[in-house]
């Protein structure tokens, strides 16, 4: 029970102190110097030309990059090309997948299976 008692008390204390330190870091009131001059922030065009125009043109420059290379070579206007390449079976037949019409079927038997006769 005192231990119970010492620990409430830590835990209060600690809270107290993170409230009091907390407090002390308020903001400053004070106002900018008189010496300052007024920046001019622009228009909202220029915002939004800078926030919006420049990624586009980011994004349209990197798709034109990845574009290029196939406008350019010969490949540009065959609509037949397609990705002709013989199928690859992991874990398949070493023959390839043409041997696996080949492959007979194990006999089946009357033993095992989901009725439990082993």
């Amino acid at each position: 029970m005192n231990s119970t008692i010492v620990r409430r008390v830590t835990q209060a204390g600690v809270v107290t102190l993170g409230l009091a330190l907390g407090s002390l870091a308020s903001p400053a009131f004070a106002d900018a110097p008189t010496s300052w001059d007024n920046a001019d922030n622009g228009s909202a065009l220029d915002a939004l030309l800078l926030l919006v125009g420049v990624p586009l043109a980011i994004i349209a420059v990197i798709a034109l990059l990845t574009y290029l290379p196939s406008m350019v070579g010969s490949q540009a206007g065959s609509k037949t090309l397609a990705f002709q390449e013989s199928p690859e079976w992991f874990g398949g037949p070493r023959q390839g997948a043409e041997a696996a019409e080949q492959v007979q079927p194990e006999p089946t038997s009357e033993k095992g299976g989901a009725s439990a006769r082993w």
